[in-house]
């Protein structure tokens, strides 16, 4: 896959040894997507360490994308599993991107290989990140009713539940290259 940031780009399973790399996405893309809407004190403070660690733990298990230049520099990564609610069968649990990869094309070809086979997923997205609600839904999921309150470092955050329900060749089509 090319991308508009200039050098070749591939979606691939991670790997443990990608973690340090996946927890450094993460953290800064909390800051870039989320200032202004999770308190300036939680996204500062937010230990690279102990993400991690959790990337270390929850890699092996499977589901986890990352998006890697030809230099194996990771921008981006899309997690999905089982769904935590009885509505679905999977879940996307995250899909970061760093700021510089922003529209293009990267979270499609991310979502597009996370999901693939998937029939049936839902996820959670906070109500105020329209640029999460509209990306997903130029992929095809659908809010559902479904709201709930998270508080994060005493900020009560509303969540709305997303569906998106697919045929059996898995993510729609987007228009945009697979990631194979």
């Amino acid at each position: 896959m090319r991308s508009i940031l200039g050098d070749a780009m591939t979606v691939r399973p991670a790997v443990v040894t990608d973690a340090p790399a996946v927890a450094l996405v993460h953290v800064q893309a909390w800051k870039d997507a989320y200032r202004g809407l999770v308190p300036d004190e939680i996204l500062d403070n937010r230990s690279l360490e102990r993400c991690t660690a959790m990337w270390e733990r929850d890699i092996p298990n499977g589901g986890v994308w990352v998006a890697a230049l030809s230099n194996d520099k990771i921008v981006g990564f899309a997690s999905v599993g089982p769904s935590r609610e009885p509505d679905a069968e999977h879940e996307l649990y995250a899909i970061y991107v760093l700021a510089s990869a922003y529209d293009t094309g990267l979270g499609f070809a991310l979502a597009s290989a996370a999901l693939e086979g998937k029939t049936d997923v839902g996820l959670w997205v906070f109500e105020d990140n329209p640029r999460a609600r509209r990306f997903y839904e130029r992929f095809g999921f659908l809010p559902n009713g479904q709201v709930k309150t998270e508080t994060i470092g005493g900020a009560d955050l509303k969540e709305m539940r997303y569906r998106l329900t697919l045929g059996t060749t898995g993510a729609p089509n987007t228009g945009l290259p697979s990631h194979q």
